[in-house]
């Protein structure tokens, strides 16, 4: 019930609600975060239904969740449930004083480190891209074997996520005519305030060599996958070879094992934003400042601790010159062979 009120708008006369304004995004991680507080209460036999929320939460308690939170999870993890779990209570709580919770969000903040070697998957963002089109082209020369549409798809997947470093949720969640847009000569990626972890709208063009292949995706290779299904209509991009809408599972493994195949190590999803903002910064340091736009942030900060190791057209438009330069190649590869065969 109380969850339900600091939800709701209220009217101009009066005080916003703490959660009013999250985004989905946010709502799941706090509520995620919330359980983990309740089960631990729960093992430790101190839910009681019919106390306040409020009096639940006591520095010796909240010590030993943190404790049993590290013994189980890395420190990102740590922090981003803890984090899930003081929102919560500062929203259905909010006349209490919590700021020894938020000097606890500081610190793991601080301390918070990611688990995996990113350093040892790094690419660099023109290998990334040059790979999607890798993929896309052999696609097109397989013409409609087996195996073409899940190539193109492959290929269109890494492509997308090198010029738009959008994360998973949204990358899987991708539909077409509500969140890729076509305006007459080139594609472009949205999503609602609602839609992103920051709660800020987020727009990106995808460079307009890309129409084609998004035609033919469309066209051709993503209607032979649906054809594999139960007939169901979706407006869901991505589509697997049992013709249902992919998972954020089953996209990860699939641009894990065309990177791997491809470089010798996997990039996750996740990686292609360090790659995205590192490459950016090794191409054009000067530029440093526009990182922020390129991954959907609101501050510096984020982009400098956890991506690098404007505008946001101009960010964009960065990337995206190393896909024309690499397009432009593969055309005069083409263009030669052609006039090899014809000869």
């Amino acid at each position: 019930m109380r969850y339900r009120e600091a939800r709701e708008a209220r009217s101009f006369l009066d005080a916003p609600n703490p959660a009013s304004k999250w985004s989905a995004a946010r709502c799941r991680n706090v509520e995620q975060g919330y359980g983990q507080w309740l089960s631990f209460l729960t093992r430790n036999g101190w839910l009681d239904a019919g106390a306040p929320p409020e009096t639940r939460v006591t520095p010796d308690r909240v010590r030993l969740f943190l404790i049993q939170l590290q013994d189980r999870v890395a420190s990102c993890s740590v922090e981003m449930i803890f984090e899930g779990f003081a929102r919560m209570i500062m929203a259905i709580a909010p006349s209490q004083d919590w700021n020894w919770l938020r000097t606890v969000i500081r610190n793991l903040k601080a301390i918070a480190r990611p688990e995996k070697d990113k350093r040892a998957h790094m690419v660099d963002a023109r290998q990334l891209l040059s790979l999607g089109v890798d993929l896309m082209d052999r696609a097109l020369e397989m013409g409609d074997r087996y195996h073409a549409a899940t190539c193109m798809r492959d290929g269109l997947l890494i492509a997308v996520l090198a010029c738009c470093p959008v994360r998973i949720a949204n990358l899987t969640a991708i539909e077409i005519g509500r969140h890729l847009l076509f305006d007459g000569d080139r594609y472009l990626l949205f999503f609602t305030e609602e839609e992103t972890k920051t709660s800020h709208p987020y727009q990106a063009e995808l460079p307009q060599s890309l129409t084609p292949y998004i035609d033919v995706w469309l066209r051709d290779h993503r209607r032979r996958l649906l054809m594999q299904g139960d007939g169901s209509k979706t407006d869901r991009l991505w589509i697997d070879r049992w013709g249902q809408p992919m998972g954020d599972r089953s996209i990860r493994d699939q641009i894990e094992k065309r990177t791997k195949d491809a470089f010798g190590r996997h990039v996750w999803p996740h990686l292609a934003r360090s790659i995205a903002a590192s490459s950016f910064v090794d191409h054009d340091p000067d530029m440093v400042a526009l990182v922020p736009d390129l991954l959907g942030h609101t501050d510096h900060q984020t982009a400098h601790k956890y991506y690098i190791l404007a505008d946001g057209a101009r960010a964009h438009e960065a990337v995206q010159l190393a896909f024309e330069a690499r397009r432009a190649a593969a055309v005069a590869r083409l263009t030669a062979r052609k006039e090899r065969e014809d000869a």
